[in-house]
């Protein structure tokens, strides 16, 4: 038996409506000893996703749900601190699919445990603008979005890690770029940190008075994010030839109910002029995500892309950091500091 002891945070029960507290549980679970071409990770971030949210419930088609019991998955980044594995030597930053735990024994075998590129930032990067939320920002809009000069991009959840990056790369593309957001400080923080042309309050604003006045020329591109009423109020003013790349649907997510990935798909193609739009994931460019990890992070380090990081401190708060994210109480990516 190994000498670490592994705080875990597991599924204790599935929720009834909006998820609780009460339905994680944290638990010390052995680590067991590494066998030949095994490496032992000590994680240092966990990230909270939105899309975790649906794989609590019982039941549900859009992944599979995890089991009572189980440890919560999720991307992870850590330090190797031993291995028998000659292609991971201890002090090499990585990133695992570990889920919420402190300790990961991954291989060769584990094709989503990768090394890092070297930053002289915080490895939490790549759970950030470096990360999934990046990629799925710069694959959704380079390859659905198709960004023009003189365009207009509109973007949902603009202050999330996704939202954020989309339309700072609407800006370099040259169009004019409105985010959508929670709070007047998310709204400030779209517009005076990120860049953005404007953001709309969607809770205390007139959305389709606001997107009327802010898009005078229409929507080109919506970068989707939420789904529900946002979505439907900006397809009133989606121009012919539009494009919506959907990334997530996160007004969904926080009920006990099954998420249909294709629902807002069939939505946007439902409408009498209907833009080119799809669901998509970010692992359908899978090949092409190391380039696009590398040149993610040289836009950091320039100062050329922005971001935000809401990091709460301790793996027995990581239910509590989840809780708040789906509550929107955050700003940029929620992480967990193990």
């Amino acid at each position: 038996m190994n000498k670490f002891k592994n705080p875990t945070v597991i599924l204790h029960s599935h929720p009834n409506g909006k998820a609780s507290i009460d339905n994680f549980r944290l638990e010390d679970r052995p680590v067991g000893e590494l066998k030949e071409g095994e490496f032992l990770v000590e994680n240092n971030f966990l990230s909270m996703d939105p899309y975790t949210r649906p794989r609590l419930n019982e039941y549900t088609a859009y992944v599979d749900p995890i089991k009572l019991g189980e440890a919560i998955q999720g991307e992870t980044v850590g330090t190797v601190i031993e291995s028998r594995n000659p292609n991971y030597k201890v002090g090499d930053y990585v990133a695992t699919f570990s889920g919420w735990q402190k300790y990961y024994i991954s291989s060769d075998a584990d094709f989503l445990t990768k090394h890092l590129p070297e930053t002289r930032l915080s490895i939490s990067l790549f759970l950030t603008v470096a990360g999934t939320p990046g990629l799925a920002a710069y694959f959704g809009l380079r390859k659905i979005g198709k960004p023009k000069k003189g365009e207009t991009l509109v973007v949902s959840a603009a202050s999330g890690a996704v939202g954020a990056v989309a339309g700072q790369l609407g800006k370099m593309a040259g169009c004019h770029v409105v985010g959508i957001a929670g709070t007047q400080e998310k709204c400030r923080y779209v517009v005076d940190v990120l860049g953005f042309d404007a953001c709309i309050n969607y809770k205390e604003d007139d959305l389709a008075e606001s997107i009327e006045k802010l898009c005078p020329n229409g929507v080109d591109i919506y970068f989707e994010n939420v789904g529900g009423r946002v979505s439907s109020i900006v397809a009133r003013y989606l121009n012919e030839g539009s494009r919506v790349p959907i990334c997530g649907s996160a007004s969904l997510y926080d009920k006990d109910k099954d998420v249909d990935s294709a629902t807002l798909s069939r939505f946007f193609s439902s409408l009498p002029s209907s833009p080119e739009n799809r669901f998509f994931l970010v692992t359908e460019w899978m090949n092409e995500s190391p380039e696009a990890v590398l040149w993610l992070v040289d836009a950091v380090e320039k100062g050329v892309i922005q971001f935000r990081e809401t990091i709460t401190e301790g793996i027995e708060n990581a239910p509590t950091a989840f809780i708040n994210m789906l509550q929107g109480k955050h700003l940029g990516k929620p992480l967990v500091r193990v």
